[in-house]
């Protein structure tokens, strides 16, 4: 049987199976199954189908207005949300770094001279951590990033670099950002349910503590994989093609494009202490860099830079995610889950460490907004604390750490749709889900180890 016959049955199958499954629980009601329905079938046709990933999510999105699970504005508020802005923004942001020059210095400078193509991927690593304490939007990394990954793959036209280096930035982007407090701004909003719901809080220097050095561990294991499973040990070991890039001083588009970058890396850094918000600061900063005389790239070239399928593809996943959480099936899942698991005041520390664990990792499968998983998840976590008798911020940084992973499907992270949405895709979803099949246990496993050699002995023990 052709493949593509085997996946169309396959998806089929699947499909009528979660039909199924979501008419079973008698306490759910419709609008709950829709969205259950609507976000499980999007992810069955993103993964065996090759429909296009904008076209199912807005046909999924579509789906739950027509039956009425959800009301026809969440369309609407799904194309106005700041994340939509912030994407469009940061792509015009993208394009300029790359039109100025500076793209290319920045690639000659991570790739060096004699560098191999192994020595690459740990030069990449070294050099994308760091942005979690600068940039705290992983869609902001993964589109400045974007320009460093068309050179590098425009400079050496090997299809399996394409796709290691390609599956490699947004990964690290994604898994560096328990790193720092400012690494997403979930963490700002689970420190500020942390004090509402147990006057408690975690400062940044405490979260660097503990989230530095589990996040460097986590990446190296990352850029491990990635080398491994998409390189064999020949292309590993041969250089990396020369990089072409300016000499010499800094031209005046170079000088404008990097001020502009750096106003909007402060303000993102310092968000809170102004009254810009991240999605704010990154159309200012594209309209700045698309302005006459002043900018260094038309407005029309700024428009056509943006992946408007990718837009598309955002607000409608947006809207899928909202309704797991307006309908109460977020809700249900989660507690079917801390139901099942059978946990008391009495339960051992590593059961409820394995449960927290496997929630966190797995949030992102029926929650896509990374936000949006803390504030539907943390507060009943932050209760079952209480009733077990756990330490609210080992609660609260144990969960983080769990969602930033989601490395499964390309919508459970922006970075993932960011490089998925280029002309020429370097890597699939099947590809996604090869390094995920690996990582996730890894990560988890890691999780566990951190807990009992460092986490439970630095003020994160459960009791």
């Amino acid at each position: 049987m052709p493949l593509v016959s085997a996946r169309t049955l396959s998806a089929t199958g699947l499909l009528v199976a979660l039909a199924f499954a979501v008419s079973l629980p008698e306490a759910l009601d419709w609008p709950a199954r829709a969205a259950m329905l609507a976000f499980g079938g999007a992810a069955i046709l993103w993964v065996l189908t090759g429909l296009s990933a904008a076209y199912v999510a807005v046909a999924a999105a579509v789906f739950l207005v027509a039956v009425r699970a959800v009301e026809q504005r969440a369309l609407i508020e799904g194309l106005g949300s700041k994340v939509v802005w912030l994407v469009i923004g940061t792509f015009v942001l993208g394009t300029a770094v790359e039109r100025s020059g500076l793209a290319g210095r920045l690639t000659a400078l991570i790739a060096g001279r004699g560098t191999s193509v192994g020595g690459l991927m740990w030069r990449l690593t070294l050099g994308i951590i760091p942005l979690a304490f600068l940039i705290p939007s992983t869609s902001g990394r993964a589109t400045v990033l974007l320009p460093l990954h068309r050179s590098l793959t425009e400079a050496d036209d090997d299809p399996r670099l394409t796709k290691a280096i390609g599956l490699l930035i947004p990964a690290l982007i994604v898994i560096s950002t328990i790193c720092s407090l400012t690494g997403a701004g979930s963490h700002l909003v689970t420190v500020d349910l942390l004090e509402r719901l147990s006057d408690q809080s975690i400062g940044f220097g405490q979260w660097m503590l503990w989230g530095l050095p589990f996040g460097v561990a986590a990446c190296l294991i990352t850029t491990f994989l990635i080398g491994h499973l998409f390189l064999d040990a020949e292309t590993r070991a041969r250089r990396v093609a020369e990089i072409e890039a300016p000499s010499g001083p800094l031209s005046a588009k170079e000088w404008r494009a990097g001020a502009v970058v750096l106003a909007m890396l402060g303000l993102w850094l310092t968000e809170g202490n102004h009254p810009f918000g991240i999605a704010t600061v990154a159309i200012v900063g594209a309209v700045i860099l698309t302005m006459p005389v002043v900018g260094v790239l038309d407005w029309e070239d700024g428009v056509k830079s943006v992946n408007w399928s990718l837009v598309l593809f955002i607000a409608a996943s947006l809207v899928l995610g909202r309704a797991l959480i307006s309908t109460g099936a977020a809700k249900w899942l989660i507690g079917s889950a801390l139901s099942a698991s059978g946990l008391g005041p009495e339960s051992p520390t590593l059961p409820i460490l394995f449960g927290l664990t496997v929630l966190g990792l797995t949030a992102h499968l029926y929650m896509v907004s990374h936000t949006a998983r803390v504030v539907a998840l943390l507060p009943p976590l932050l209760l079952l604390a209480d009733k077990l008798g756990l330490n609210p911020v080992a609660v609260a940084f144990l969960a983080n750490a769990g969602m930033d992973y989601c490395l499964t499907l390309p919508v459970s992270s922006k970075a993932l749709l960011i490089f998925q949405g280029e002309e020429r895709p370097a890597w699939t979803s099947t590809d996604l889900l090869k390094l995920g099949a690996l990582l996730a246990p890894a990560y988890a496993a890691l999780m566990i180890a951190a807990y009992y050699v460092f986490w439970s002995h630095t003020g994160l023990a459960l009791r």
